[in-house]
């Protein structure tokens, strides 16, 4: 095994440094869905045109993951990373700022600019500064970092709207970012890339619109008709670019992603297990608030307490699934990992009316520490089967796999739900019965998609 050319305080120096990105970004996602209410009545919004604050962020993010990941292939990682993080700075003071709807748009999709920099470029640094054995550990404190940040969002942005105001949620990241910066040209090497390579714009161009449209059809899709015009000319749109974004990548001398490298069994195999992962794990995220809420009729405070179990699994399971990465295959623990998603799916596909508040809670546990204990592995084995001279793309590809799967589980979740509700409604069904169906559906669906990867994860070398 390699070791590390970083001494073991210096290395994880590094780390804290794309840690704090990683928290802040966790934790801003978290704030603002909390502050979406208040924003709502300053800008006289409805909820369709405020839902664009979290919409125009998360798609920004994602499209530009593989645009990020190809400069740091060709640039200073270290270089991307804080102009990333001093992005995202600049995008909160912006957000602080707005004054109308359009601005706040604006704004957030130069912080999702920003995010998508230092996202794209993270992990590229921790596998730089953690070649050996010691990089599933890194991994696995990155995923107890994105759970902490999950679990005091909420908290951190009600405290802060309850006494300072809408904008005091962006204020908290300016402070962060400017420490992270000045930290980071300290701390974290040049890490400098083959300057050999070239962007090929045509590609990305196709690559940016094709995803874009994609993603926004789906966003959307689940509140609009999916056989309307709008949807139905996104998803073309989505489609022949896609086509042209293909075709380019076969003719061009110097392709935008380079789609020989995903021929690697251990690459191409971990970025389907990661949309398949996370599109089973997001199947629920949406669903299990409307049931507490709905069918057992609990208050805010109950709800947002029943859902800490699963962030509270994943802070525990993920370092303990990087440790076991060092030693054990990576095939038998994502496996096993996706096989507790599977389980807990079915716990909630079978809850029923009247659930125990401990039945809740254990397939919140099971959910969560199912999802630490197949992201760590599963990461690393794409990481390290990554060429050296593509291992920016090959991460941000990973980053984009999960965007994608987190996207379409809440999209297609909702797509299986609500035509199930209805039917069982107009057969007579009552509401709460029906509400059930369309529930077990989406579970068993969610069930099904951790079974196909776990099937792939396998099959892989």
């Amino acid at each position: 095994m390699k070791k590390s050319k970083f001494k073991f305080p210096r290395k994880w120096r590094i780390f804290s440094v794309t840690a704090t990105g990683t928290f802040m970004s966790t934790l801003d996602a978290g704030i603002v869905n909390i502050a979406l209410p208040v924003m709502s009545d300053q800008f006289a919004a409805n909820v369709e045109s405020i839902q664009l604050v979290v919409t125009v962020y998360l798609l920004t993010l994602t499209c530009f993951l593989p645009v990020f990941g190809k400069l740091s292939d060709m640039y200073s990682r270290k270089k991307l990373y804080l102009g990333g993080f001093l992005t995202f700075g600049i995008g909160s003071v912006l957000c602080s700022l707005a004054g109308s709807l359009p601005m706040m748009i604006f704004a957030r999709a130069v912080q999702g600019l920003g995010a998508s920099a230092m996202m794209a470029n993270s992990q590229a640094i921790i596998a730089k500064a953690f070649p050996g054995k010691d990089r599933g550990r890194a991994l696995g404190t990155v995923g107890a970092v994105v759970a902490l940040g999950s679990l005091s969002g909420p908290a951190v942005g009600g405290f802060l709207i309850q006494h300072f105001g809408w904008p005091s949620v962006f204020w908290v990241n300016i402070p962060v970012c400017l420490i992270g910066v000045w930290r980071g040209l300290l701390i974290i090497p040049r890490f400098e890339a083959k300057r050999k390579l070239k962007m090929d714009t045509a590609g990305a161009i196709c690559f940016i619109i094709s995803c874009f449209s994609f993603l926004y059809a789906l966003d959307t899709g689940t509140n609009k008709s999916w056989l309307s015009p709008q949807i139905i000319i996104t998803f073309s749109v989505a489609f022949l670019f896609g086509i042209l974004f293909y075709r380019r990548e076969k003719v061009s001398k110097t392709p935008f992603i380079g789609l020989a490298t995903f021929k690697n069994r251990s690459i191409s195999f971990g970025l389907a297990v990661a949309v398949l992962g996370f599109c089973a794990l997001f199947c629920n995220s949406i669903l299990l608030p409307f049931y507490l809420s709905d069918i057992l009729h609990m208050d805010p405070v109950k709800i947002g307490l029943l859902l800490l179990p699963f962030p509270v699994a994943l802070a525990v399971s993920s370092p303990i699934s990087g440790v076991l990465s060092e030693k054990y295959s990576a095939r038998i623990i994502t496996t096993a990992g996706l096989a507790l998603v599977m389980l807990g799916a079915l716990l909630f596909a079978f809850i029923g009316p009247t659930p125990s508040i401990s039945y809740i809670i254990l397939a919140q546990l099971i959910m969560g520490t199912g999802s630490g204990v197949f992201q760590v592995p599963n990461n690393n084995t794409v990481i390290s089967a990554a060429p050296k001279n593509k291992i920016g793309i090959v991460t941000s590809a990973n980053a984009l796999c999960r965007n994608i799967g987190m996207v379409t589980g809440v999209a297609l979740s909702v797509a299986i739900f609500s035509p199930v509700k209805e039917y069982a409604l107009a057969a007579g069904i009552n509401s709460q019965d029906a509400f059930l169906r369309g529930y077990a559906a989406a579970m068993f669906f969610a069930a099904a998609l951790a079974v196909c990867g776990g099937i792939i994860s396998s099959q892989r070398e």
